[in-house]
Formats: structure tokens, sequence, C-alpha cells
């Protein structure tokens, strides 16, 4: 898990989900996972998988993962051993994966979809990146941003994230839904506990299915690249101490969560889509080494709601550029999709920081800013806003198509 220790444990079981939905002979899917990223040879076994099982269009599978810092195993040196290990943890989440779409296919059922915004009362995801006199960042962790002499905090660089998006399905007619798609942005971690945890999001998802008994929760996180969770109290010294308060960390920001999700549930405005449009970009034909990693964007349309699976990570403000520039009346954004970097808007490369501290580069001429290089190159600092700019099209597109 990427630790200085070897993982000790499970404090909290970790999943995968699956939503299913099909209009005119049309089937998509809506894939939420507690993992940090889904890795592109993930993505396009279970996608190949899933599709020939279910007859549905490969890019119609939409792709999310928490970004969950206490998961996603990895060897923990290159012994045979270790690596077989990983390689089968992976292949236990690949198989997770498809087993739940598949699942998710076979049970599905008639049904109505609502859409909702809500805004949190209490905070969670702060932006961490602290901008001083003279115009430079830095990140505010736990007891805040050292700052140099001389200089003073004129105050965050960027919002915080307080939208909650959402939708619900449910039986026709039904009192409530049987499943709950939230769409948050934040890093979810609190501390990197040597153990396997669902986090923040796993404890909202916990609580959230104890207050809706029977109802699916999946949590999509997005642009979230510059914004960190509330630290609630100081973090203790002794290492089970830092248990105990990660875990009531978890549960308060996840209460909090629920508090501004379940009054938010709509009660009405419940259709039935008579059609499902999907498109879709990406680079991955572009790739000619397996060290590069394509991009991946691709948009699902029920109605007048839109969902939008992305790389990550976008800083906030351009995840809430490609909600202002939306076209339908409702949007969910998924990212971790397979694909990721810091993805910063032009001007963060100049004020600094941990998220762009590999630097920028510049896009040789005629270069697109999206095509595939490896993880640890520095990205074109025009690449996030290529992101929005791809992920406008896509959902014009659709819009267009309905």
């Amino acid at each position: 898990m990427g630790r200085p220790h070897p993982t000790r444990g499970v404090l909290d079981p970790l999943f995968v989900e699956a939503l299913a939905v099909q209009a005119a002979g049309r089937t998509g899917f809506v894939i939420t996972a507690d993992l940090r990223t889904f890795e592109p040879k993930w993505v396009t076994s279970i996608r190949e998988t899933v599709a020939d099982r279910t007859g549905c269009d490969p890019w119609a599978i939409l792709f999310s993962s928490t970004h969950n810092h206490c998961s996603s195993p990895a060897a923990a040196d290159n012994s045979p051993v270790a690596v077989a290990a990983a390689e089968e943890a992976n292949l236990k989440i690949c198989d997770a994966t498809v087993a739940a779409c598949c699942a998710a296919f076979e049970s599905m059922r008639p049904a109505e979809w609502a859409s909702a915004t809500t805004h949190l009362a209490a905070p969670i995801g702060e932006n961490r990146r602290m901008r001083f006199s003279g115009g430079i960042c830095l990140n505010s962790w736990g007891a805040g941003p050292i700052v140099p002499p001389g200089r003073r905090i004129t105050g965050p660089a960027g919002p915080d994230s307080t939208r909650i998006d959402m939708m619900a399905v449910r039986a026709p007619g039904a009192a409530s839904p049987f499943a709950l798609l939230v769409s948050y942005a934040t890093h979810p971690h609190l501390y990197e506990l040597p153990a396997f945890s669902g986090e923040f999001p796993g404890a909202a998802k916990r609580i959230l299915a104890e207050r809706l008994p029977g109802t699916t929760i999946l949590h999509a996180n997005h642009a979230g690249g510059d914004i960190d969770i509330h630290c609630v109290h100081p973090m203790p010294d002794d290492p089970e101490a830092k248990i105990a308060w990660f875990q009531e960390s978890a549960h308060r920001m996840g209460e909090r969560f629920a508090d501004a999700v379940v009054p938010a549930i709509p009660a009405d405005g419940y259709t039935r889509p008579a059609d499902l449009r999907h498109t879709h970009f990406t680079t991955e034909h572009q790739v000619t080494d397996p060290a590069q990693r394509p991009v991946y964007i691709n948009a699902l349309a029920l109605g007048d709601t839109a969902l939008l699976s992305i790389p990550g990570e976008l800083f906030h403000e351009l995840g809430r550029q490609i909600h202002a520039d939306c076209p339908f009346s409702s949007l969910c954004l998924m990212a971790y999709n397979g694909s990721g970097a810091y993805m910063a808007p032009p001007i963060g490369f100049e004020q600094g920081g941990y998220e762009v501290m590999r630097g920028t580069s510049f896009p040789r001429p005629g270069e697109d800013p999206l095509s595939p290089r490896p993880r640890r190159v520095p990205v074109p600092m025009n690449m996030g806003t290529r992101v929005v700019e791809e992920a406008r099209k896509l959902l014009e597109r659709l819009h267009r198509a309905g």
C-alpha cells in the first residue's frame, strides 16, 4: 500500500459496487470502489470481460475509485513471494469488479431515476494549499503550513469542496431508493495507517446504509487534487491511539456527509428515461510502452442526467468548471478511472506546492497534452484545461444527441 511498514491487518472491509442501467436496448455500468485508483490494465480487462458477458458497449462502463490511501495492495519488496501475492490480490480486485457488474446485470428490474445536489453544513474536504504574500503556495496538513520568514498567509489558494451530487434509483412508485450514487471531491485520507480500511468514504457508505436500510450505496470521488480531509483534532503519537483517532475521525466525517445527503434524497421528480447514450475520448491507441498511462474520459446520459468519468487528480476549480459548462440539468462526476496525475490550472505550477513538485513540461508543437506519458513524468501545464475542454465536448455531444 505504499507504506513504510507492511500491512498489519484489516480495520474494515473494502468494497466494489456496480450499478447496471438499461434503456432502449442499451446497457451501461457505473462502478465505484474502495481503491486508490483503477490501474489501466485493470480497466481494459474488466471492460472487455463485462462487455463480453453482458453484450454492452465497452465504453458504456464508467469507473471511479475513492482514491483511498488504505487500499490497493502492492508488493512489499521485489521477492517472488511478494510479487506473486500482489498479483493475486490485484486479480481478486478485477474478478470482484466483474462479478459485481454481472450480478447487477442479472438483477436488473424496472426502475426510475432522480437526481439532486446538496451542500455540506460542516466541513469535510478543505483546500489544502495556502497562499502566501508573494504568491507562493504551500500545503497545509495537520497543524498547518510552516510560514516562511517575512511572509503572511493570505488565504486558501482555491475553493473548499462542499458540493454533493447524488442520483437515486428506486422501484417505480417506491418510497425509498434501492441504490444511491453520491459524488464528492476530496482526498479521503485522514492518516496512512498500515492497515486496510475504507477511510472516510467507507465510513460514509456504512452510515448511509444504516440510515437507508436496503439501499446499495455507491461513492464516486472526483476533482479533489488540491482538497484534503478536515482534521477534527490532533493526532496522537501512540500507534494504538492513532487507530482509535482514525476510526473516530472517519466516523465523524461520515456522519457529516450522511447528515447532508439523507435529507436531500429526492422524494419526487423520478422519471424512466427512454434512452441511454454514451460517448468517450481515449488515448489508449497511442500507448507504445507499458510505462505509459492512457487517458480515459467517458460519459453516459439518461434523459437530462449525465455521468462523466475523468482522470484523477484535477484541481477542484477545474471540476467546478466542468459543472459550470455542463448542458445537462444534473451531472455526476467520477474520477480515478485508470489514468492519473495532478492536474492544476496553469497558475498552479507557478505557485508551487506538493502537487506540482515534479515540475511541469510544455507540449511539443502539435503534441496533445493528453497524449500518453509515464506516470512519473511531469505533466504539461495545460493538461487539466484540456481535460475540461474534452469533457465539455463529450457532454455537449451527448446533449445534442438527446
